[in-house]
């Protein structure tokens, strides 16, 4: 039929998956030895049935830091079942290795430093390499799939395919090529991560160093030099050590021409999304983008999860089976709505509305919002004279414990409380009302002029809403901090932060505050916690509102635009054998309240979109959408055509389970919903919403 149109020509054509994917076989322990004697253990899960001539494609799974192979096991099983072999393995100094290597001079980790790359290049190399895999497994066609310490794996290996290298006590190696890599979790300089700005010092690195984390053994060389660093509190000791390492991927990474998937967490315990983002964008390969949840300590959402792994397994079939699928056509940036309820935001079953961008660092537009000395954000700059604003740093003196090296051997001299005492949190805090709902979905900028009374200072910067009756519920959207080392005192400088993107719906009458600090303290939806190491002395930093001479002052660059609507689904996948009723939601904004709307949906995919009245409705047309366009009188496509509520939303229910089972040449496909949102009724206008993906399975 039609499907088989729609496939490549293939002198390996892939085996169509049966509902529910193909049966696997693993193979739950692989002895796999390194070239500098360090052993270790592997897994191979593959379909249990016969391979095409060409093999199965290999997925090379990494498992996060302190985990093991055994870790995210039904997703590897899930990508198994679809036409893969995946090969996962102990990355050293975890899993069941560490016992296998007592004394080993390499036993430690160097937290994804080129000893772990050499050992993912061996981990691939011992695949190709093996009599029993020979016509089962496929190395030519390989992927590298992560999330947190694996994500850093798979940035790695997307910038060193097919590069030669040498590490020290090793053979030259040259990396496997790699056809396409998926990261979650982790931005792809980890020297940007554990020390942001080049001088702030990751919170979690410090804990790492301090030994916080049990049952992780850190390779000592990498341990020493990173604590004389800090309680040197200079961190071009480690940053000369990184670079003798080659540790750094960003030049590779530009010229790579891997197909690279990332996703992130907005409010990732490890960073935001942003340096991944940044990395992400010099590339010149296909490349693709989610932020939603779901990182380190951050709302758990089933739905975003299972959102993240379809669009995983879309990739892995597009670069590894070459499908055209159009994962790689598609707006490139999916970012998900951060609900600011919390009954919302943490329950795991709320499907989240999500917005499709071109480039989340640079919105379409922004409203330019001055700091005033009235502690107001407002759109008119302000008029001299204007107060300046001070931030202030003073260190408790009876406290002669709090200095780097206590810190790092104290965990009582690091726990939050005790830095709040010793070096109390001082913060301007500037806001505004808004006016009407509206939607944050880029990065906020912020254009700082400063007077610094010290040489070496920082400036925190939080932005947070609250919703009017959330009683009192302030909520963090993003981060980021300003910071110098070598000032000269009271010389005004002039300092830009872009902020991390996020997508949030903002409510008429929120109250947006842009918070500045001395200390980087994230809120909720985190639990309160220092972003980065505090600066162990005094500073003070004035905020310059309105220069008296020269008029320059400090604003907010703040996307806010007009909410468009959104639609969302109460699944990922529909089961194509008992075809269970399917919601959508939709969610036209309170304005809309009462407008007509209707619903669609097609096969054909997202590119290219279909011009509809004054808008585009981002799913291709094919015979399916003029069937449900037409098709809303039917039982089967009930409130298909309907008024929003007086919240501005519907739900509309797609419902073929008298006509189960559904044709099985289906599976794998999948439909792909949109909706519009009249301007009034028999309007010739209005506003589509995203489009909205569910796989048929």
């Amino acid at each position: 039929m039609a499907v088989a149109a729609i496939l490549p020509a293939q002198s390996c054509p892939r085996p169509a998956p049966p509902p529910g994917g193909f049966p696997t076989h693993v193979d739950s322990v692989i002895a796999v030895t390194y070239s500098d004697g360090y052993q270790t253990f592997a897994s191979l899960v593959r379909p249990d049935v016969t391979a095409p001539s060409c093999g199965w494609p290999l997925v090379v799974f990494v498992h996060p830091l302190g985990g093991s192979r055994a870790d995210d096991f039904a997703f590897q099983l899930d990508v198994a079942a679809h036409g893969y072999a995946v090969w996962s393995y102990d990355v050293r100094g975890q899993g069941q290795a560490v016992a296998q290597n007592p004394g080993h001079l390499g036993a430690g980790t160097t937290l994804w430093g080129p000893v772990e790359r050499a050992d993912l290049a061996e981990q691939i190399g011992f695949v190709a390499g093996e009599p029993g895999y020979a016509g089962i497994v496929d190395p030519t066609r390989a992927a590298v799939v992560g999330s947190s310490q694996g994500g850093a794996h798979a940035w790695a290996a997307a910038a060193w395919s097919g590069l030669p290298f040498a590490v020290t006590g090793r053979p030259p190696l040259v990396f496997p090529t790699i056809a396409c890599a998926v990261a979650h979790d982790y931005v792809a300089e980890s020297a940007d991560d554990w020390l942001r700005g080049g001088a702030l010092w990751s919170s979690w690195f410090v804990e790492a160093l301090a030994g916080s984390y049990a049952g992780l053994p850190l390779d000592p060389a990498l341990v020493q030099n990173a604590r004389s660093a800090f309680v040197a509190q200079d961190p071009a000791i480690l940053l000369g050590t990184f670079l003798a390492e080659r540790r750094g991927i960003a030049a590779d990474l530009a010229v790579s021409q891997v197909p690279l998937f990332y996703s992130h967490s907005y409010h990732d315990r490890i960073d935001s999304p942003l340096l991944g983002l940044r990395s992400l964008q010099t590339m010149t390969s296909p490349h693709r983008a989610l932020l939603t949840t779901g990182g380190h300590n951050s709302p758990q959402n089933d739905h975003e999860r299972a959102y993240r792994n379809a669009l995983t397994q879309r990739w892995l079939d597009r670069w590894l089976w070459d499908e055209p699928n159009e994962v790689d056509l598609e707006v490139p940036y999916v970012i998900s709505e951060l609900p600011l309820a919390a009954a919302l935001r943490d329950d795991p079953t709320h499907s989240w509305s999500r917005q499709h961008v071109v480039d989340p660092l640079v919105p379409a537009s922004a409203t330019r919002l001055w700091l005033h000395d009235d502690l107001g954000l407002h759109e008119t700059a302000p008029l001299v004279p204007q107060q300046d604003e001070s931030i202030a740093q003073v260190i408790d003196p009876q406290a002669t414990t709090f200095t780097p090296q206590d810190y790092l051997d104290q965990g009582a001299v690091r726990a939050l409380g005790n830095v709040l005492a010793v070096c109390p949190l001082d913060e301007v805090v500037y806001s505004l009302v808004t006016a009407a709902e509206s939607e944050l979905g880029a990065s906020a900028a912020l254009h700082l002029r400063v007077v610094p009374r010290a040489a070496d200072w920082m400036v925190a910067v939080l932005l947070t809403v609250e919703s009017p009756g959330s009683n009192g519920e302030e909520v963090m959207l993003c981060s980021g901090a300003v910071h110098s080392q070598s000032s000269t005192p009271d010389v005004a400088e002039e300092h830009d932060l872009l902020l991390p993107p996020v997508a949030v719906r903002v409510p008429a009458g929120a109250t947006v505050r842009l918070r500045l600090r001395n200390l980087w303290l994230r809120e909720q939806p985190m639990a309160p916690q220092l972003e980065v190491a505090p600066r162990f002395h005094d500073f003070r930093v004035d905020v310059v509102h309105s220069d008296p001479v020269t008029g320059e002052g400090s604003w907010l660059d703040l996307p806010l635009a007009a909410v468009r609507p959104k639609i969302s689904a109460s699944s990922n996948s529909f089961d194509l054998l008992t075809a269970p009723p399917l919601s959508l939601y939709v969610r036209g904004g309170v304005d809309r309240a009462g407008l007509p709307y209707y619903v669609t949906f097609g096969m054909s995919g997202q590119v290219p979109a279909t011009p509809f009245l004054n808008d585009v409705l981002p799913l291709e047309y094919d015979w399916l959408v003029g069937v449900s366009t037409v098709g809303w009188m039917q039982p089967e496509f009930t409130n298909f055509l309907y008024d929003l509520d007086a919240a501005g939303e519907a739900t509309a229910v797609l419902d073929f389970s008298a006509w189960a089972p559904l044709p099985l040449e289906f599976v794998g496909l999948r439909l792909t919903f949109a909706a519009f949102v009249f301007d009034a009724f028999g309007s010739p206008s209005g506003a589509a919403t995203n489009p909205c993906d569910v796989v048929l399975k």
